[in-house]
């Protein structure tokens, strides 16, 4: 023990960690800490056991006692040997890490950036444009596509016939007339 803090050794270098995000502040008087979890990460975490804290070159492992984390990656952690507030505010700013195994396959759908550099074709249009990002929001996902030099975002969504062909790398729709005119 060194200042009152269980640090562990660090673990083999064979161990692939993956950061997932970021301490913030102390909450309450018994060591719980408060966090930020990548939202990309929240869905795919496996029930946590042990977080890694970077700690000057090393990622230390912290055996986790008990969590709660909403959607958003808003997380509160209380850890062993973390147990005041003091403790606590030491690792304000810190980055988190778990091991690669603790986090379940993303599923394709999950995160669709890999539809960047899909050419987007319309049915009446022809060609429209390379997807040049892709954006998850809540109700549909939209893609950015630059047609005629200018920025058109495109929702992604069933009523313009989506049909998205992995094997060619593309994205068939048949969009109402106007929407590339916005």
């Amino acid at each position: 023990m060194s200042g009152g803090f269980l640090f562990l050794q660090p673990m083999e270098n064979d161990l692939k960690l993956i950061r997932i995000g970021k301490l913030s502040k102390a909450k309450g008087l018994k060591g719980h800490v408060q966090a930020f979890v990548e939202p990309e990460f929240v869905a795919r975490l496996k029930k946590v056991k042990v977080l890694y804290i970077k700690l000057k070159e090393s990622n230390i492992p912290y055996f986790v006692d008990e969590y709660e984390m909403a959607d958003t990656g808003h997380s509160l952690f209380l850890m062993e040997g973390i147990n005041d507030r003091t403790k606590a505010e030491a690792l304000h700013g810190k980055e988190i890490y778990t091991e690669e195994t603790n986090l379940k396959k993303p599923k394709k759908f999950d995160n669709l950036d890999y539809l960047v550099g899909y050419q987007v074709t319309d049915e009446k249009l022809g060609f429209i444009g390379l997807v040049d990002e892709v954006f998850d929001m809540p109700s549909h996902p939209i893609v950015h596509v630059y047609y005629n030099d200018k920025l058109v975002m495109i929702p992604l969504v069933n009523e313009y016939n989506l049909d998205i062909n992995d094997r060619k790398k593309t994205i068939g729709l048949l969009m109402p007339g106007g929407l590339l005119d916005l």
